[in-house]
């Protein structure tokens, strides 16, 4: 998958408003008022890419490997006063 989170929302938007736009576009609705639907459609597509990327970076979250903690490193928890 994508590495980087930024690349990977930008995607993840721009599948989803291209789809959108041409969705809309089909529909051959007179061109005066479409921001009366734009407007709602992006922020929906917005809400929708945003919680995509939550649920991506979920699953790859847990298939990647997780980082071991040292015990001892735990027990000699003293801030700056090593």
């Amino acid at each position: 998958m994508l590495r980087s989170p930024l690349l990977r929302r930008v995607s993840i938007y721009l599948l989803l408003s291209s789809g959108a736009v041409a969705a809309v576009n089909r529909i051959d609705l007179p061109q005066d008022n479409l921001y009366q639907i734009y407007i709602p459609l992006f922020i929906g597509i917005y809400i929708l890419s945003r919680w995509i990327d939550s649920k991506v970076s979920q699953s790859q979250g847990s298939t990647s490997s997780s980082v071991v903690e040292n015990p001892s490193d735990r027990d000699n928890d003293k801030g700056f006063g090593r």
